[in-house]
């Protein structure tokens, strides 16, 4: 495991559960402990962010709106751009038409407080397309607006931030795909859904792959898909839970002893000893020195054996 060394994050994600000493028979079962203790913080953090929010500094309508939107720990990281731009000083340059240009004036601070230099951004504010940009390149590299930005956008007065500056992946309201990998920690009612959507997913490109034949198939597939969504989503619908609609829960149930018993029978046992390529160790050339420290531990253990008879 050496390899791991350059990287930290594997580094911390085995920290507690393997050591310089494990061997690859505890190694494969720690692996499967750090999971299922990776998927818990996964859980708790996912259900933290729908039921806390994190109270709002400024209390300006961005900021709201990113709070709803966010989850906890990325709304955090966005705090810390607020607070940063007390910081930070504003002016205007030039517009062209719809295009206003500013110059945020970004003090930078070390350690304990301590001043280091004054660094300037430009800013440039489209307010017909609603497309802003800043010099730092900090939503670029994190994909988090920076405390520039912020600083315009309350000037600006803007109450709503276009959806194309927060990311998918920040937001706390969209299922991850690797979420809906059925794996041995999930709880009964989970792994029924994950196989609801495998077997749902199945069909879908069983019918994809029919209905790209022509054009006719293909818009009726559209048509009946956009159909299903809009009755699906409708919650007012009574759904009848018919055996021929829904997945039967006795083949749900099967899947789920089947999963269980094959993680539960699973034994890993000791690898067995192969013989390494190339020449014997015993055989192997060996260096005058190391001829002789072995000469040296021959006569010691002669005259021990001599003098215990």
């Amino acid at each position: 495991m050496s390899t791991t060394q350059r990287s930290e994050s594997i580094n911390a994600f085995f920290d507690g559960y393997v050591s310089p000493t494990t061997s690859l028979k505890q190694f494969v079962e720690q692996y499967d402990n750090a999971l299922k203790s990776k998927i818990e913080k996964e859980n708790k953090a996912d259900f933290s962010s729908f039921n806390s929010n994190f109270p709002t500094l400024i209390d300006c309508h961005f900021e709201k709106q990113l709070q709803q939107a966010y989850t906890n720990e990325i709304f955090k990281l966005f705090q810390d751009e607020l607070r940063g731009m007390i910081y930070c000083n504003l002016a205007f340059i030039n517009s062209d038409g719809p295009i206003c240009t500013f110059q945020v004036t970004d003090i930078l601070r070390g350690k304990e407080g301590v001043l280091r230099k004054q660094v300037v951004f430009n800013v440039q504010h489209n307010g017909l397309e609603f497309d802003i940009k800043c010099s730092c390149h900090l939503f670029e590299f994190r994909g988090i607006i920076c405390r520039h930005i912020c600083k315009v956008l309350v000037e600006k007065n803007v109450k709503e931030i276009p959806s194309h500056y927060i990311l998918t992946c920040w937001r706390k309201d969209v299922k991850h795909w690797h979420t809906y990998v059925k794996n041995c920690y999930d709880e009964t009612q989970t792994i029924e859904q994950k196989v609801r959507y495998n077997k749902l997913c199945a069909h879908f490109s069983k019918a994809a792959e029919i209905g790209v034949e022509s054009d006719e198939k293909y818009n009726f597939l559209m048509n009946c898909v956009d159909k299903a969504i809009e009755e699906l989503m409708d919650n007012a619908h009574g759904w009848p839970s018919h055996s021929n609609q829904l997945i039967s829960p006795m083949i749900l149930e099967e899947d789920h002893e089947h999963d269980q018993s094959k993680f539960s029978t699973t034994k890993f046992l000791t690898p067995l000893k192969v013989r390494s390529k190339g020449q014997s160790p015993s055989k192997r050339k060996k260096s005058k020195v190391e001829e002789i420290i072995s000469r040296h531990k021959k006569k010691k253990t002669q005259m021990k054996g001599q003098h215990t008879s």
